[in-house]
């Protein structure tokens, strides 16, 4: 004896492959597509009201996957925060107290200068900007002579290449 899908069961079924291919579209491999998926439907579970239209539903559950997938790239690409003094060129850094900072924050530094250098220039720039120039995107956008939505896609794009270059100073 079966019984009849409920109203949540029917919305996933409804929806989970087209929003598990949207996500993957996105961020272009499967384990992440899945636990994404996963989220948007636990999420919906806890806060999705069943009794909306079909089309208001599938608004939700997109703009719910969207979010998730910000989220994904946010951590994904959280970068740690190097003052710019840590990096620019010719500069020796110094702690509080006058001494050469520990080993590890001279690496960091190194690290994020090979990097940017391997990036080509307006990369390099926007990431440069927003990082650690710290400007906001409006800032950078002027400085670049850019509009704001120009600048987010352009470090967007720039996040990406630095995570396929990977680590320079690896291997």
């Amino acid at each position: 004896m079966s019984t009849a899908p409920g109203p949540f069961e029917q919305v996933y079924d409804r929806h989970a492959v087209a929003i598990y291919r949207f996500i993957y579209a996105r961020v272009g491999n499967h384990p992440d597509a899945e636990d994404l998926t996963a989220g948007v439907f636990v999420r919906a579970v806890e806060q999705l009201d069943t009794g909306r239209e079909p089309g208001q539903v599938a608004a939700w559950l997109y703009r719910v996957a969207q979010n998730a997938i910000a989220d994904h790239w946010r951590a994904f690409y959280r970068l740690p925060l190097v003052g710019a003094d840590h990096v620019a060129p010719g500069w020796e850094p110094v702690d509080e107290g006058g001494r050469a900072p520990s080993e590890p924050d001279d690496r960091a530094g190194i690290r994020v200068q090979a990097l940017l250098r391997r990036l080509p220039d307006h990369y390099r720039r926007v990431l440069e900007l927003r990082f650690l120039e710290r400007m906001s995107v409006a800032e950078t956008a002027h400085s670049m002579g850019i509009s704001s939505g120009n600048a987010r896609v352009l470090q967007y794009r720039a996040l990406r290449r630095a995570a396929l270059l990977g680590d320079p100073t690896d291997g």
